[in-house]
């Protein structure tokens, strides 16, 4: 599982944008676990990382989601970190500090992500280097374009399995963006 201080060393700031971290004092008090609040305070998450994630809104701040949204409180275990391209909210489940997201045009069904931040990010960084394989392959525009080669969506696959044996179970977030690569 990737550490925080070697995530800030493989993200490229000047190439996919700036990291926030998340403010120290305000994790204390959270019924988290210690490696949690370090990688947000250490490594944080990218601004807007592929595949059209956003994590701006999170303020650097962890909040029940049901603080940022209007949300039944059944959902006050859900901490917000982020968004989804679609709008829906990246969250961590209390407790098992899980990644997921809400479906929000689905009654906010939870859709997983990954076991961990840690291997969210991890995550993030393998397909941050798929466009990056890509490009070299295809050009400029391939991502854009939607015009990766097998070779390099397979590649994705099995790194990512190997980052969360789980992450591309059917109906998943990372098992979606992957199937979307293929159309």
């Amino acid at each position: 599982m990737i550490k925080p201080e070697e995530f800030n060393n493989k993200w490229d700031i000047n190439k996919d944008g700036p990291l926030i971290t998340f403010n120290e004092q305000e994790l204390i008090g959270l019924d988290f676990s210690d490696e949690l609040k370090k990688f947000l305070t250490v490594a944080g998450l990218p601004e807007t990382p592929p595949p059209y994630l956003e994590f701006t809104s999170s303020e650097g701040l962890l909040r029940p989601v049901t603080s940022v949204f209007n949300m039944p409180e059944s959902f006050q275990r859900y901490w917000f970190l982020g968004s989804t391209g679609s709008g829906d909210p990246i969250c961590l489940i209390e407790e098992q500090e899980t990644v997921v997201f809400l479906h929000n045009s689905d009654n906010y069904k939870e859709v997983y992500i990954n076991s961990s931040l840690n291997q969210f990010a991890e995550c993030i960084l393998v397909y941050s280097k798929m466009i990056d394989k890509a490009i070299e392959v295809n050009g400029e525009d391939a991502f854009i374009d939607n015009d990766i080669p097998n070779s390099v969506i397979n590649w994705l696959k099995e790194e990512l399995v190997k980052i969360d044996g789980k992450c591309l179970e059917e109906g998943s977030f990372w098992a979606v963006e992957v199937e979307n690569l293929f159309e």
